[in-house]
C-alpha cells in the first residue's frame, strides 16, 4: 500500500514547531541552568570609591537584601576598589574580572561620559556589559565649608574656591572645571583624595573648601548633622528643574552664558538619571543578566530594604536596568560635535 505524504505546508509547520520546540528547550535548560548557577556562590559587589561615601553606603545597603532575590540566595559581599576617579574598577570589572554574573559593579555615574568623550585610560565599553539598575536620581548639590568667604554661587564667580576630589576621570574633578569653563567660576581643583569619606576629613580639617560633585542625597545620608547646624553652604544644584526639597538653591544651569553652553550643561548632567548605577561586564550570559535585573527590582520594592534607608536617611528614586541602560546609550551616542565641545571643556585646565 502506498504511503501518502503530508503535503508540503504540513511539514513546513511540522518543521516549524519541531524547532520552535527544540528552542524552547534549550531556552528553558539555560534558565533553569541560570537559577541554579548562584547555589552556594558568591556574588562580589566592586565598588569604584572607597569606604564610608554615598556610592558605598548604597552598595553595603544593597547586599545585605540582594541575595535574597536571587535564586538560591547566593552570599552577596562588597569589595572596594577606589583609583583613577572610578577608571580601576570599571577596567578590572570589564577587563580582568569573571563574567559569569558573580560580579557587579558600582561604578561612577560620569562612566558613560568618559567613554564617549575618550579620556585616557577608558578601556571599558559599558554598551557591550549590562547595566542591572541606578538606585536614585538625586541631583548633584554643590556645597561650600561654612567658613569658606564663598556663601552663594554668586561669590564663586568672583573668589577663589578649593574643592577636593580624586582623579581625573571622577565627577568630583570634571564637574569643577565643566563649570570653570562653561560658567566662569574660580574653582580650585585638588585632586589625590581615594574618595568621598576623605573628603570630608579635608573639609572639617580645612585642607579643602568644598565638594562640586555630590548627590543632594549623599549629603543628606552621610552628613545629616552637617545639614541641620548649616555647616556648609548649598551653592547650586544641577539639573533641568529644582529638586522639591531645594526650591531656594539656584539651577546650574541658569548661570550658562549662551544657549550652547546651557546644551552642553544639560548633556552633562542628564548622567543624574544614573546617579548610583550597578553594571555587569560584557558577555555575562543574558539568562543571569534578566536575574539580577528582577533581583535588583525587587529588592527595590522590599520593604525590609525600604525601611533601613529611610532609617539611615538613603532615598530610593530607582531606575531598572533597562532604563539604565537607555539612558547611558543616548549619552555614549549623543552628537559628536556635542560631545567633542563638551569633552573639550571638561577636560580644561
Amino acid at each position: 500500500m502506498q504511503r501518502t505524504r503530508a503535503p508540503l505546508l504540513w511539514r513546513s509547520r511540522i518543521r516549524v514547531f519541531g524547532g520552535t520546540c527544540a528552542l524552547a528547550a534549550l531556552f528553558g535548560a539555560a534558565v533553569a541552568d541560570a537559577d541554579e548557577f548562584y547555589r552556594g556562590r558568591t556574588v562580589n559587589v566592586i565598588v569604584a570609591t572607597s569606604s564610608g561615601g554615598d556610592y558605598d553606603t548604597r552598595a553595603r545597603l544593597l547586599s545585605r537584601h540582594f541575595g535574597r532575590h536571587i535564586p538560591q540566595n547566593p552570599t552577596v559581599v562588597v569589595q572596594n576598589m577606589p583609583g583613577g576617579g572610578g577608571l580601576l574598577a570599571t577596567n578590572y570589572i570589564y577587563k580582568i574580572a569573571p563574567h559569569d554574573g558573580t560580579i557587579v559593579g558600582s561604578i561612577d555615574q560620569l562612566a558613560p561620559l568618559a567613554q564617549a568623550f575618550g579620556d585616557k585610560g577608558v578601556e571599558y565599553d559599558l554598551l557591550r556589559g549590562s547595566y542591572i539598575g541606578n538606585t536614585t536620581s538625586s541631583p548633584i548639590v554643590l556645597a561650600s565649608w561654612h567658613t569658606s568667604k564663598v556663601k552663594t554661587f554668586s561669590d564663586a564667580l568672583t573668589t577663589p574656591l578649593v574643592i577636593g576630589a580624586t582623579g581625573a576621570g571622577s565627577a568630583n574633578t570634571q564637574v569643577p572645571m565643566m563649570i570653570n569653563s562653561l560658567i566662569g567660576t574660580k574653582f580650585k581643583v585638588v585632586t589625590g583624595y581615594p574618595g568621598g569619606n576623605e573628603l570630608y576629613l579635608a573639609m572639617e580639617r580645612g585642607e579643602i573648601e568644598g565638594r562640586a560633585s555630590q548627590s543632594w542625597a549623599g549629603w543628606k545620608s552621610q552628613k545629616p548633622d552637617w545639614l541641620a547646624n548649616k555647616k556648609i553652604n548649598l551653592l547650586a544644584q544641577a539639573g533641568s528643574r529644582p529638586n522639591p526639597e531645594l526650591t531656594d538653591i539656584p539651577l546650574l544651569r541658569d548661570f550658562a552664558r549662551t544657549a550652547e553652553d546651557r546644551a552642553i550643561l544639560d548633556l552633562y548632567f542628564n548622567t543624574m538619571e544614573i546617579s548610583r548605577p550597578f553594571w555587569v561586564g560584557p558577555v555575562t550570559p543574558v539568562q543571569r543578566v534578566e536575574i539580577l535585573r528582577r533581583a535588583f527590582d525587587a529588592s527595590m520594592r522590599d520593604a525590609q530594604f525600604l525601611e533601613e534607608a529611610r532609617k539611615m536617611n538613603i532615598d530610593i528614586e530607582p531606575t531598572s536596568g533597562e532604563q539604565t541602560q537607555d539612558a547611558v546609550s543616548k549619552i555614549i551616542n549623543a552628537p559628536e560635535a556635542v560631545l567633542t565641545r563638551a569633552g573639550a571643556y571638561a577636560a580644561a585646565k
